[in-house]
């Protein structure tokens, strides 16, 4: 896992690239631009073997370094996980 991008200020701000993750995700509800709740129960399996639910799914944005916002599509909101990740697979389809 690495640093990568950073919404805001803050450790708790921070994007960490995961290879190992299915999906892009963040406990930050606040980010979304829209979300929709996900259509039955869903959950994500984190590296400790613990089960979080899904709540939504939704766009974030991302604010560059050159000012120009970019979109993240699909990421997940899971309240009750502690870092917020970008998928590489979900990048790279």
């Amino acid at each position: 896992m690495m640093s990568a991008i950073a919404h805001d200020v803050g450790s708790k701000d921070i994007w960490y690239v995961d290879s190992g993750a299915s999906n892009h995700m963040t406990y930050h509800q606040n980010w979304f631009t829209e979300m929709k709740e996900p259509g039955k129960p869903s959950y994500v399996e984190t590296g400790d073997d613990t089960m979080h639910p899904i709540e939504h799914v939704g766009t974030v944005p991302l604010s560059m370094e050159d000012g120009k916002e970019k979109y993240m599509a699909n990421v997940l909101h899971v309240p009750t996980i502690t870092k917020n990740l970008v998928s590489v697979g979900q990048m790279v389809e």
